[in-house]
């Protein structure tokens, strides 16, 4: 609800500043109206492009919806390799910059932009997931979409969603299995 509310304030914002334009455009003097028309202009487009980018971002955020697959990973070393090899690649270049995905790291410090903060989750069996089952973790590799339903806006935009279906179970196989940092093969769980 607070979202609505701020998007139409916004849209607000951005109509008073497009009459302000016009009412400027209407003015005897030269450099107030081309600089008022301007400056106003200006402001109004910018005020509407932001607006326009919430909207659209309010309804990718509402309008992801995916059942929770009926999914049960039983591991075997083959699998925690494959898995091992597939979240080394994928998963490590947002939650681990220590190699053992416990997350903590802000990804929008990367970014160019001041925009907040992302910062990822810990994959290990310390945290959040410990309380998912293989499908909710499936559905949030395969969809971005967390357990509670709510989209996962990084994992949108990165290729795990293209993983097969065996490399996903791999991935949550060796999850399953990394206990904190600590090598899964080395007898951890």
């Amino acid at each position: 609800m607070q979202n609505i509310v701020e998007l139409l304030a916004l849209i607000a914002v951005a109509a008073i500043l497009a009459w302000s334009a016009v009412r400027t455009w209407h003015a005897e003097t030269r450099a107030i109206k081309w600089g008022g028309a301007g400056l106003f202009g200006g402001l109004s487009a910018s005020a509407a492009s932001v607006a326009t980018l919430m909207s659209i971002g309010m309804f990718e955020q509402h309008r992801r919806s995916a059942p929770v697959p009926d999914v049960k990973v039983s591991s075997t070393p083959e699998m925690l390799a494959r898995g091992k090899g597939i979240a080394d690649g994928l998963c490590g270049a947002c939650h681990s910059h220590t190699g053992t995905l416990t997350g903590g790291y802000d990804l929008a410090v990367e970014l160019q932009f001041p925009i907040g903060s992302f910062v990822a989750a810990n994959l290990t069996t310390a945290g959040p997931l410990k309380h998912w089952s293989d499908g909710e973790i499936f559905r949030a590799i395969r969809n971005g979409i967390d357990a509670d339903g709510r989209w996962l806006t990084m994992m949108s935009y990165i290729r795990a969603g293209r993983l097969s279906d065996d490399d996903i179970k791999a991935v949550i196989a060796y999850i399953r299995k990394c206990a904190c940092g600590r090598n899964p093969d080395a007898g951890s769980a």
